[in-house]
């Protein structure tokens, strides 16, 4: 089965690395002689079953990565409508959907995760990491995890939607992304005692695929103990320095 990627890459360097780069774009700032996103493209191509790249962004910014499996999509406003108009291009069913600021993939952690998505039969899966094996692979490196009864877990970078699902999410998730810094609004949302138990952390992650899927009318699941590379994103200085370390061993 093809799958067709999109990788997001219309981020302005103006956040916590501008200090580090002078890159006007994340996307391309270098990592052991190599733009960052560079490494997300080689992984991606790297796998047999993935067909073309859409790639969002600034075309004047990305023109060097334009090749027969790489078309440019102009971004939108925001990251929603980046990745809208990114799944709105893509000729496949099912399609992966990547953040341009993981260097650290290989083709073999995205073949795996494809592997396992499309096994899954979802409409949705998320992949996420044990803060166990972050610890072990990466150890000291700050990351932002959760705490529910099966354990403690970080998010990946990247996700698997099947388009004809995920279009009645879409103002559900718009919702969500607007009220994610408001507490009380996103209690409307999911409700006083959902939001209780996951501050007591007695919610599984199967209560949350539950929650989730009833909520965006799909059918979500979390792929677990995905390695750590994909939820090493280059978000801070920190970030830089240890992917500049790893790749360049």
């Amino acid at each position: 089965m093809v799958v067709d990627a999109v990788v997001l890459a219309g981020r302005e360097n103006t956040g916590k690395l501008k200090d580090s780069s002078p890159e006007k774009w994340e996307a391309n700032i270098e990592i052991a002689g190599k733009p960052m996103v560079a490494y997300v493209l080689d992984a991606l191509l790297g796998v047999p079953m993935i067909g073309t790249v859409y790639l969002v962004g600034p075309e004047d910014a990305l023109a060097r990565y334009k090749s027969p499996r790489v078309t440019l999509v102009e971004p939108g406003d925001g990251l929603l409508d980046n990745v809208k108009k990114g799944l709105a291009r893509a000729s496949t069913e099912c399609v992966l959907v990547c953040a341009s600021d993981i260097p650290l993939i290989t083709p073999e952690i995205v073949q795996d995760l494809l592997r396992r998505c499309l096994e899954s039969g979802a409409d949705f899966c998320y992949p996420v990491s044990s803060k166990e094996d972050c610890d072990r692979v990466y150890p000291g490196v700050k990351r932002t995890y959760v705490t529910l009864r099966d354990g403690t877990f970080t998010g990946g970078n990247m996700f698997f939607v099947r388009k004809s699902s995920v279009e009645k999410a879409w103002p559900m998730a718009e919702k969500m992304i607007e009220y994610r810094k408001s507490p009380l609004k996103m209690v409307s949302v999911l409700g006083p005692g959902f939001l209780l138990r996951f501050a007591l952390k007695t919610l599984t992650v199967s209560d949350l695929e539950k929650k989730f899927g009833s909520l965006l009318s799909l059918n979500p699941k979390a792929i677990l103990n995905v390695r750590p590379e994909v939820g090493v994103d280059v978000d801070k200085p920190s970030d830089l320095e240890l992917c500049r370390r790893e790749l360049a061993k």
